[in-house]
């Protein structure tokens, strides 16, 4: 399980949670291998894996000269295997990235870097992470959701000068004091890659234990190809984990509004019953002709809403039986 130099501790240490991403796994490896900062650990935990991952690991702790060590758990999803990573650091300062970003020579010499100069204990370094060209086709629609949509990440408004807050927490290239991390963990009741990092954030903030700091030159590039019917699917995963937001943070939650476009959608979804598999095809078959297109930002727009939707019925289902 281990493959570690000896010496002292690592400045600083990185923690990955993987699941069946055994494609790009070694690849997010190679380039660690490269970074400009030598002297850092690296933690992996498998979050039961049922691909090839746990051999692949097996093979590479065998071989690398890096601090590595990997454990797998049962399957719970990634806010527990992020917690376990980070619980095993040793190093003073903690950078999170996703068993899918290919991290550019300097990212961890950047964030180390920011840590120095932000020695106190809520400073927190947000990467950029962007897609990769290499080893995916990045389609008209992936710019588009990367660039045009705000439906992923808000990089753009980053970009542009907009100050980072707890909203722009994101756990693909991220950076903070590991003790800080040790004492405030993700909530393990969010079972999916969808608002578990958001949550922290959230609570951090709340506490006074937030301050972020956005670093546009700690690349990341991300290799995860999408398409409109997978977004689709993902925006109804993060629909319901908003509701889970909500419901642990009710302050979070919207009024409702008969006039917004939640509204009109939301009536749609009850009194109507739009064919949410209808609609997700239709936009698929237009974008492959032209993106972005009137039904796109809607589509996913529209799977957002219903998996919030069906979230709220059964936490008032739930209700009701108690």
């Amino acid at each position: 399980m281990r493959a570690e130099q000896a010496g002292a501790v690592p400045a600083i240490g990185l923690a990955i949670p993987t699941y069946n991403r055994s494609d790009v796994l070694l690849r997010c490896f190679e380039h660690l291998e490269s970074q400009t900062w030598k002297d850092f650990e690296l933690v992996v935990v498998d979050d039961g894996s049922t691909d090839e991952t746990p051999l692949l690991l097996e093979q590479y702790a065998a071989r690398t000269t890096l601090r590595f060590r990997y454990v797998r758990q049962k399957n719970a999803g990634p806010a527990r295997a992020r917690n376990h990573a980070i619980s095993l650091l040793t190093s003073p300062v903690c950078l999170i990235i996703g068993d899918d970003i290919m991290a550019r020579p300097d990212l961890v010499e950047k964030h180390l870097a920011f840590h120095r100069l932000f020695p106190h204990r809520s400073a927190f370094a947000l990467g950029y992470s962007r897609w990769g060209y290499e080893g995916q086709t990045v389609t008209p629609f992936m710019r588009w959701l990367e660039e045009g949509s705000n439906l992923q990440f808000a990089y753009p408004d980053l970009l542009r000068g907009e100050q980072p807050t707890w909203k722009h927490f994101y756990t693909s290239n991220l950076s903070g004091k590991t003790e800080l991390l040790h004492a405030n963990p993700f909530s393990e009741s969010f079972t999916h890659a969808a608002m578990e990092d958001i949550e922290l954030g959230y609570r951090l903030a709340r506490r006074g234990e937030l301050e972020m700091h956005f670093l546009p030159d700690a690349v990341g590039e991300h290799i995860h190809p999408t398409d409109v019917v997978r977004s689709c699917r993902r925006m109804m995963t993060a629909g319901a984990a908003t509701q889970q937001l909500f419901r642990a943070w009710p302050e979070l939650e919207p009024a409702p509004s008969s006039t917004s476009w939640k509204g009109w959608l939301r009536r749609r979804i009850l009194e109507r019953g739009i064919s949410l598999e209808v609609l997700r095809s239709a936009a698929d078959i237009l974008t492959r002709f032209q993106c972005p297109n009137v039904l796109l930002k809607p589509a996913l727009l529209l799977h957002h809403e219903a998996g919030l939707h069906q979230a709220q019925a059964t936490d008032s289902l739930r209700k009701q039986l108690l």
